[in-house]
């Protein structure tokens, strides 16, 4: 015991000691009040994503469909999903290569059931003189139709809206192209296989180009919430270098009866897309917006500013935001097979995921046209999947 002294402690002591320790258990009550909101509302929700095999060796394939541009999903039904897909090779691959195959603006694929099988998944595009070409051709028979904005179910009739793409003229990249507008595809009997198709086409009047090049478009529709089509756009704007979202919503009865459309702002909805707020920016080109009912929130996934190797996800409580600060939730290695690759398109498929988990999509492309095509490991949708 020689070592050690003895400890007198006062009754002053014992009292600060007391005050203090109420203080510690007072401040940690406070702490696991805030930590149990936080959690309820997702904020403090860790992701893990990893790569969906499944998925990924469900849409390498070697002969027909072998690559394509996005991959937007649509549920036709609890069992039935529509892909949705831009720039198409259908053709043979060989020794991981597209060997004398057709690129074709747009292409659709319809999945039965929820799992990744291939005798589930069947590809339809169209034909002319005998060879593959695009499943939809915009009216007026200028540029093509990119598939990007996805689609709903309103009762039993499909909408799908179609972003139409022109060449910008003495431009020879594989940027070389810029919006010209927005078109809703009504299909009457989505149920039959897509080459019975019955359409009709509208163009979207809400859509400007201004000569700086700041864009306005809306034409993604995500779900049906108080009966109302909730549909999303962007505002790009180059000079700031950034890209926003805006939001617009419908009546879901009068989804073609554009005088019904109406624009948040602020904290109204309002009849003039043009004063759209912007509800967050570094938005991507594509994306998608689901309710989530793990983190009871809503949820929006994209590619930072359109193109980049982040993953970005934000949550909401409400349609129109608050929306939370950017996180990313991966970082694509695609990009860095080759310095000409670059990844984008990310979005969620919600119709596809698990309550407790998000399925995930993203394209790497290359700014090389023959790279890309002597290279099968890329431009064909990639997954991810995160468990909540």
């Amino acid at each position: 015991m020689g070592n050690f002294r003895s400890l007198n402690i006062s009754n002053q002591d014992m009292n600060l000691f007391a005050v203090i320790s109420k203080r510690i258990l007072a401040v940690g009550s406070i702490l696991l009040i805030i930590f149990s909101i936080a959690c309820q509302r997702g904020e403090l929700n860790t992701f893990s994503p990893e790569p969906d095999e499944a998925y990924n060796d469900l849409f390498t394939r070697t002969e027909g469909w072998s690559g394509g541009d996005g991959a937007g999903t649509v549920s036709l039904s609890d069992t039935v999903t529509l892909w949705l897909f831009g720039d198409s090779w259908v053709g043979p691959v060989v020794e991981n290569r597209h060997y004398n195959a057709t690129m074709i603006n747009n292409a659709v694929a319809v999945q039965y059931g929820t799992k990744a099988r291939r005798d589930k998944l069947h590809f339809y595009y169209g034909e002319s003189d005998g060879k593959p070409a695009a499943m939809f051709i915009p009216p007026d028979g200028t540029g093509f139709f990119w598939p990007s904005g996805g689609g709903i179910m309103v009762g039993k009739e499909l909408y799908l809206f179609m972003h139409q793409i022109v060449k910008i003229e003495g431009d020879s990249t594989v940027f070389g192209f810029e919006g010209a507008g927005t078109y809703i595809v009504k299909v009457e009997n989505p149920m039959d296989e897509p080459g019975r198709w019955r359409t009709g086409m509208t163009r979207i009047p809400y859509y400007e180009r201004t000569t700086k090049g700041v864009e306005t478009s809306f034409g993604t529709p995500q779900f049906i919430r108080n009966g109302f089509v909730y549909i999303y756009g962007t505002r790009f704007d180059p000079p700031a270098f950034n890209r926003y979202m805006i939001l617009a919503r419908v009546p879901k009865e009068r989804l073609l009866d554009f005088e019904r459309w109406e624009f948040y702002a602020g904290t109204v909805w309002q009849p003039d897309y043009r004063k759209a707020s912007y509800l967050c920016d570094l938005f991507g080109a594509e994306f998608s917006v689901s309710w989530q009912p793990r983190l009871k929130q809503f949820i929006t996934v994209y590619t930072e500013l359109g193109m980049s190797d982040k993953i970005i996800l934000r949550t909401s409580p409400r349609p129109e935001g608050p929306w939370s600060e950017q996180r990313v939730v991966y970082r694509c290695p695609d990009s860095q097979l080759d310095k000409d690759y670059f990844c984008y398109a990310a979005r969620c498929h919600p119709e596809l995921s698990d309550r407790n988990e998000l399925l995930i999509s993203y394209v790497c492309n290359s700014t090389d046209f023959w790279k890309m095509a002597a290279d099968t490991r890329i431009y064909r949708p990639k997954f991810i999947r995160i468990k909540l």
